[in-house]
């Protein structure tokens, strides 16, 4: 695809997620995936789930992207995307579903990003706070995870790496990274070493059934100056960095409704995505929302609607130098205004996506 990407994120459709469907969890207590086989039980399960991917996501979803200007997919798949029977885990295929999402893709003129999005022991999450259990990278550490992931990413190249809607292939969502912070203390999550290696030879593996054109990201693990002077060389064709841009929930959490606070989030886009392309890449934003920080308590929910639309306006500006963006998410059962891009895009003039 020569032109930019505009697309949307297709989360919570072959990962099940309990933001996206709550109905999914109701009266399971389980907080992801592998919590809500363990509660239903594998049978009972993949039962569900399997009526979930029938009828989450259809052909007028892809038809209704396209209506609201919207010309991509980024599409979320798990480790076990080929299906996986373990001792306490059993996962059904989901190959069908992604060859269903292609075709449709493909009917519409569009691109497909395939992100695989978990694997085995977790790769945490960089736009996840410490405390949350997302944060949790144990991935690196066992015995076979480098292995499995390896080897999902080669088979979803072999069986989608020449089809005309393939756009690319993101090699994993958004893995924490240790850092070093001072002389003695690194900080929880992956190894940068292990991740670089990680990424070469998944590189090498997915380049083998995969066109030039088709793109290779990464992901900027929330740093991306960290990631100066890789991947250089005449070798590596078509290889992007993708950066998520949330300003809700950490550290650099601002309040929008503050033409200060407003000013300081998009500046922070800029500045992400420019130290980006100065490490040598171009740009994709896998992942972004209306949601941010709302200090009035005493906002009316059209003034609250208001500022969101202002705030979304603001960061499609803020995403120029990138080569094209992806919204968190298109669709969620409840509607959630800064999630749903039915609602928070839905009624922007198209000039504004474009």
């Amino acid at each position: 695809m020569t032109e930019r990407i505009r697309g949307v994120n297709l989360s919570g459709w072959f990962i099940p997620e309990p933001w996206v469907t709550p109905s999914l969890f109701a009266a399971t207590g389980a907080s992801n995936d592998s919590e809500l086989q363990s509660a239903l039980g594998a049978t009972t399960y993949n039962e569900r789930l399997r009526r979930h991917l029938e009828t989450f996501i259809s052909e007028d979803d892809f038809r209704r992207i396209t209506a609201i200007g919207l010309n991509a997919v980024r599409l979320p798949v798990p480790w076990y995307a080929f299906g996986s029977q373990g001792e306490s885990e059993v996962y059904i295929p989901l190959v069908d579903y992604i060859d269903r999402a292609f075709e449709w893709a493909e009917k519409y003129h569009m691109g497909v990003l395939l992100d695989l999005a978990t694997v085995p022991g977790g790769q945490g999450d960089s736009n996840a706070t410490p405390s949350t259990p997302e944060s949790t990278a144990a991935w690196h550490s066992s015995a076979n995870g480098r292995h499995i992931a390896l080897n999902v990413l080669e088979r979803l190249a072999a069986r989608y790496g020449m089809r005309e809607g393939l756009l690319g292939l993101e090699l994993l969502d958004s893995p924490i990274m240790s850092r070093r912070r001072g002389f003695f203390n690194v900080t929880e999550g992956i190894p940068s070493h292990y991740l670089r290696n990680f990424y070469r030879d998944a590189y090498e593996l997915v380049r083998l059934h995969m066109a030039d054109d088709k793109l290779v990201v990464f992901s900027a693990s929330g740093d991306p100056a960290a990631w100066k002077h890789f991947m250089r060389g005449d070798k590596y064709e078509g290889v992007a960095m993708d950066v998520h841009l949330y300003h809700y929930r950490d550290e650099h959490a601002q309040d929008i409704t503050s033409p200060r606070g407003l000013s300081a989030a998009i500046a922070r886009n800029r500045k992400l995505i420019k130290e980006a392309r100065a490490a040598g890449f171009p740009v994709i934003v896998g992942e972004w929302s209306g949601a941010a920080v709302f200090a009035n308590a005493s906002m009316t929910p059209e003034g609250h609607a208001a500022y969101e639309r202002v705030f979304i306006s603001n960061e499609l500006a803020s995403f120029a130098d990138a080569r094209g963006w992806f919204f968190q998410t298109w669709k969620t059962e409840k509607r959630i205004p800064a999630w749903d891009a039915r609602v928070a895009l839905g009624t922007l003039e198209r000039a504004m996506i474009d």
